[in-house]
């Protein structure tokens, strides 16, 4: 249930989550009614800011299309920069080299491994696979390499890393032992849904239920750390900071700020912990439908 909140009139930081929260069910529009109301807000005075999951050149051309004028928060906070301002403080938390190398290097990960990618530290994406999700959802029409991933890696560390694997639970779930027995102290993730071209040739994308993704983060590169460094960069007390978003990743945000909201598309396990949940889902507005009531905007 929304809350009806007319006199909202200090000044907010709105963090937004783009896929599932913001964008259409087509992963690649944003929603108008979504980019109204944000553009509204902005005008008023608040912060708008984006944190994602996707890489930083994937999100840019939806920071471009709102307009926004903040910093931008990428690989699931892996990397903080201000796309306008290149004298702004830029934030970094990679996944070492020798981690992303052990990793590969496990058997298990080995034996069933279908495809994988890397965004190296200077935020270039390399990948065994060009399909549309990769084109769509991290690559968005911008330069990749594809090939063998490990050798133009070389010795970078990395911001983020994305193993695709069949959606065999006994198979994943020995994966996923693996990856929080073995490597607990260095990283963090949480899995995925693939996608696929709803009909061949096409860019509209639908769930995949044959193939899962695991992302793959530094151990302490997350949402929520990244709203409290952005927060405090604006001089925004957390009680005063929005979060929307839609899935585990956005968990530690929502937990974080004064008040972290659930599209109603979100999966449960985020549901249970947010402080509200929005009436609609992302491609019908939800997150407009809510700061629409929250700021006691014209309907």
């Amino acid at each position: 249930m929304n809350r009806e909140i007319t006199e909202n009139k200090e000044s907010h930081l709105i963090i937004v989550d783009l896929d599932g929260t913001l964008l259409n069910r087509d992963f690649s529009t944003l929603n108008q009614k979504n980019k109204k109301v944000l553009q509204e807000l902005k005008k008023r005075g608040h912060k708008i800011c984006i944190a994602t999951g996707r890489n930083y050149f994937s999100a840019l051309p939806f920071y471009q299309e709102i307009g926004l004028d903040t910093f931008l928060i990428t690989y699931n906070g892996a990397y903080i920069n201000h796309p306008l301002k290149k004298d702004s403080p830029t934030v970094t938390i990679p996944i070492a080299n020798s981690v992303v190398r052990d990793i590969l290097a496990e058997k298990i990960v080995k034996d069933n491994l279908l495809n994988f990618m890397v965004d190296s530290i200077d935020r270039q994406s390399i990948s065994t696979s060009d399909d549309v999700y990769y084109q769509e959802i991290f690559f968005n029409n911008n330069p990749y390499i594809k090939g063998d991933v490990l050798q133009h890696l070389g010795e970078k560390d990395c911001l983020q890393l994305v193993l695709e694997f069949p959606n065999e639970e006994r198979k994943i779930n020995q994966i996923i032992s693996t990856l929080r027995k073995k490597f607990k102290s260095s990283i963090t993730f949480y899995c995925g849904e693939k996608l696929k071209a709803e009909q061949e040739g096409e860019k509209i994308l639908v769930l995949d239920r044959e193939k899962l993704i695991i992302k793959i983060r530094n151990y302490n590169a997350n949402k929520g750390e990244a709203a409290k460094l952005v927060a405090g960069y604006y001089n925004t007390p957390l009680l005063r900071t929005i979060a929307f978003g839609n899935d585990i990743n956005d968990m530690e945000m929502m937990n974080k700020v004064g008040i972290g909201v659930a599209v109603s598309n979100s999966v449960n396990n985020l549901k249970a912990y947010v402080h509200d949940i929005t009436e609609f889902d992302s491609h019908s507005g939800g997150v407009a439908e809510y700061l629409t009531n929250y700021f006691g905007l014209d309907k």
